[in-house]
């Protein structure tokens, strides 16, 4: 830990150095602006960033808007140490190596997101990001406050609120493969206490696949009011909608040379990697792959009621969402459909104080009513189509009442401790698949655990922090699709984790350069795996003994010159089996687990030029990864090599108004994303990240 702290002791010099000598006479120097102070919301308070004990990533509307973020998975090229990937409708998060690998009802993800404060599945991640406040990141164990699928970590989505004015703001893009993206956003004051906003997104391309297959004709929008009768109460509602009626995105071959016909790691069928079409040697067997429509819709309403009294917050927070996937799409040679089907009820109610002198706290109540079902279906387009998993109803029903206090020792010293004791039921019924014997099968378990979390926290001056942390983490039981017989349990046992950060935070040069770094060390046992064969009948669902993540993030934003600004970001994250053996008995130690590169770093710099009334910014943004791959097993197929992105825009901002051109995956690289065993020929099939795009952007606010 010595070693880590003294790499940012030693970056901070460096970075010192680096500013110092770029400095101009004090008599020629222009005005050099500081780096803002941020505030955030995503341990359920609202704190300055650079004194909460956690490394936690804040990205700002404008700074989604300029980086061309409009989903959660284009929000990888600006969240370090993350891999948010496609998976049809469903979007895969994996935070410091720690995530779900596969879509299937009975799998919860590991990394909750947040919407709104209420905890969304990861087929409602999919949708637009539009009309947003803030997008917050904080990773590792946050179980005490969050609990359900927050073992690895928690993703919090602010929307804007209305506010008391008639201003709005409209968002136009087009750019290759046809795409128009649109965004509309307006408020009305009806009176001193009551304000509307109302938010449209519509998304159109003609699809980034050869067949016009992953093509968007996306609509969302959000109605929202804010009621604030007095000093003391705050209302918040809103209702929102999304639907799909674009192309759902195929998977292409990975793994074979084209020519050969023999395995090559790095070789799909094509030069153009996005090409899924099958011809020649290659023509599918059973159709031929082309462009599906998707069927996505989801609905959601929910809000916020603050009431302040004594120094106390109380705090409730009601939703409803309901939605609906039926996807097709071609897996290889083979037409499949994996749906889902949600009705989920949540409720929190929680009290805060933040006024005391020593002591702030917050407790609170949980309960939420989860009711899901799907079905994974192989050769949907012929007589014979079958199912390779079902789930006709599968309910989680929790319950939690939980609690975290802040005291202050002396007043730059300071401990929390936290606590959550849950209880969860879980029931589900199905029929398991027909080459097993397409028997029903029922489930049902309560899981009952407490979670706990210590810190500790020291300012050895005003703008440098040094912390520490120890936390726990849960995540219910589930089952495998397949009835229990005397020799076989269905069950699959909950996982564990407990956590160890310790980190520093830190402003330096009259803020205009701030370093953060934390290190931190993950403890998992019976954590959840399993890997999606096509060829086998049924992927058995199992819990590997242990798994350890050992790693560092060191985060760099400095202000250079007048107005620049550049960033860094370094994560290293080992994640490794130390003890996993699959039900067949092979032994997978020493290996990384699915979607965990050893190495993330982001780079960005912003170069600002007055220009006229406005500024021309010109910006760059670069991400690497090192070598990971798509399952456990290391499959043939499923390697992604380390691979190099890179993002540029050019806007240029005058006051009310701003124009400019931006593009994405500069270098057009091909990166698989949720990637599986087997195929036609295979020995894989994968989703892939976007291919290159660029285009022109106008905002206006009015």
């Amino acid at each position: 830990m010595q070693m880590k702290i003294s790499v940012s002791v030693a970056a901070t010099l460096a970075a010192a150095q680096l500013l110092m000598a770029a400095r101009a006479p004090a008599d020629e120097a222009p005005q050099v602006q500081t780096l803002a102070q941020v505030t955030v919301t995503a341990e359920k308070e609202k704190e300055n960033l650079q004194k909460t004990p956690a490394d936690i990533t804040s990205i700002s509307a404008d700074t989604l808007i300029k980086a061309g973020v409009t989903s959660l998975r284009q929000a990888q090229m600006v969240v370090p140490a993350v891999r948010f990937q496609a998976e049809g409708n469903n979007t895969q998060v994996f935070v410091r190596g720690v995530g779900a690998n596969l879509d299937f009802p009975n799998v919860e993800p590991n990394v909750a997101f947040n919407f709104a404060g209420t905890y969304l599945p990861r087929e409602a991640t999919s949708a637009a990001f539009f009309d947003v406040a803030q997008l917050q990141v904080l990773p590792g164990s946050q179980g005490t406050l969050y609990g359900r699928s927050a073992i690895g970590g928690t993703i919090v989505l602010t929307p804007a609120k209305p506010a008391f004015n008639d201003h709005g703001n409209l968002l136009l893009e087009v750019g290759n493969y046809s795409a128009v993206h649109v965004t509309e956003a307006q408020n009305v004051k009806l009176s001193d206490t009551v304000a509307l906003r109302g938010a449209v997104d519509y998304a159109y391309d003609h699809g980034y696949e050869t067949t016009g297959a992953d093509s968007k004709n996306d609509l969302s929008g959000r109605l929202s009011a804010l009621i604030d009768p007095n000093d003391r109460l705050s209302v918040y509602v809103y209702a929102q909608a999304a639907t799909k009626r674009g192309f759902t995105e195929n998977l292409v071959n990975k793994g074979t040379n084209p020519v050969t016909g023999a395995y090559c790691e790095t070789c799909f069928l094509y030069a153009n990697a996005w090409n899924d079409t099958r011809t020649g040697r290659f023509a599918g067997p059973f159709g031929t792959p082309g462009a599906e429509r998707n069927h996505y819709k989801t609905d959601m309403i929910g809000g916020e009621i603050d009431y302040r009294f004594d120094g106390l917050m109380l705090t409730y927070i009601p939703s409803y969402l309901y939605l609906d996937a039926r996807p097709l799409y071609w897996l290889s040679a083979i037409e499949s459909t994996n749906t889902a089907h949600y009705n989920q009820l949540e409720q929190e109610l929680r009290l805060t104080n933040r006024d005391h002198r020593h002591w702030n706290w917050l407790a609170g109540l949980s309960y939420y009513n989860s009711r899901n079902s799907g079905t994974e279906s192989l050769f949907t387009n012929l007589p014979f189509s079958f199912y390779q998993t079902n789930v006709n109803a599968d309910r989680l029903e929790g319950y939690a009442v939980f609690g975290q206090a802040t005291y202050s020792l002396t007043p730059s010293l300071r401990i929390t401790a936290g606590g959550r004791e849950s209880s969860t039921q879980r029931t589900a019924r199905g029929f398991e698949v027909v080459a097993l014997g397409g028997a029903p099968y029922t489930f049902d378990r309560t899981y009952n655990h407490f979670d706990w979390k210590a810190g500790i926290e020291k300012d050895l001056s005003p703008s440098v922090m040094l912390y520490a942390v120890v936390q726990t983490g849960y995540q219910a039981g589930t089952f495998n699709a397949l009835p229990s017989t005397p020799t076989f349990s269905n069950a699959v046992k909950p996982e564990e984790l407990r956590s160890y950060t310790i980190g520093i935070k830190s402003r330096w040069l009259d803020n205009r350069l701030q370093i953060n770094d934390e290190a931190y060390y993950y403890d998992f046992h019976n954590l959840i795996i399993q890997a999606y064969d096509i060829s086998a009948p049924y992927n058995l669902i199992f819990n590997g003994n242990r798994v350890t993540v050992k790693g560092d993030q060191l985060d760099i934003l400095a202000r250079v010159f007048a107005a620049d600004e550049m960033n860094l970001n370094v994560s290293y994250s080992r994640a490794r089996n130390e003890s996993v053996v699959d039900p067949s008995g092979n032994n997978y130690d020493g290996l990384a687990p699915a979607y965990t590169p050893d190495w993330v770093i982001l780079a960005g710099y912003t170069h600002s030029i007055p220009v006229g009334s406005g500024d021309l910014q010109a910006h760059v943004n670069w991400r690497y990864e090192s070598r990971w791959w798509a399952d456990y097993v290391h499959n043939r197929g499923t390697e992604q090599i380390p691979d190099n992105k890179f993002d540029a825009s050019l806007t240029y901002e005058a006051g009310d108004w701003s124009l400019g051109l931006w593009i994405k995956n500069l270098t057009n690289t091909a990166v698989i994303a949720a990637t599986a065993a087997a195929g036609i020929p295979g020995p894989a099939t994968a989703y892939l990240e976007d291919p290159r795009t660029f285009g022109i952007r106008a905002t206006l606010e009015y």
